[in-house]
């Protein structure tokens, strides 16, 4: 009998072993899924994004996030998450519904630099330059 407790005892001890092995890559799979998730959620909720679409447009720009180091060109990028293309008013319009605030020349400035880093694309359509992510060149 005292065998049969110590080899219970050792299985336990395993199992044990392997739900924290699980828990830990758990975890890093969720930290690396919280910034999609976060701009998902934002994106729902500030543009009425379907989640579904949310989802799609936060792996984009998760991507482009790493060439906008500042709080506005994010919020640029989240404005252009659905790949339309669209105008620098219309592009203010929507970084002042994510941020609150947002200034046509600031958000020009952005898009410029985005521009030049090859994240955001300008098109041309009639006399007006519009403006769409780069990433969304492969969807359409």
């Amino acid at each position: 009998m005292p065998g049969d407790a110590e080899d219970r005892l050792r299985r336990l001890e395993e199992l044990v072993v392997e739900a924290l092995r699980r828990l830990e890559r758990l975890e890093a799979l969720l930290g690396a899924m919280s910034e999609e998730a976060a701009i998902a959620s934002r994106l729902t909720i500030v543009f009425s994004m379907p989640a579904v679409r949310a989802i799609e447009a936060a792996r984009r720009i998760v991507e482009a996030y790493r060439y906008a180091s500042d709080p506005i060109s994010r919020a640029v990028l989240e404005a252009l998450a659905d790949c339309s293309p669209r105008s620098v008013s219309e592009i203010t319009r929507l970084v002042r519904e994510l941020r609150g605030t947002a200034s046509r020349r600031i958000v020009r400035e952005r898009l410029q630099r985005l521009v030049e880093r090859g994240v955001v694309v300008p098109v041309e359509q009639g006399s007006r330059i519009l403006y769409r992510l780069a990433y969304c060149e492969d969807s359409r």
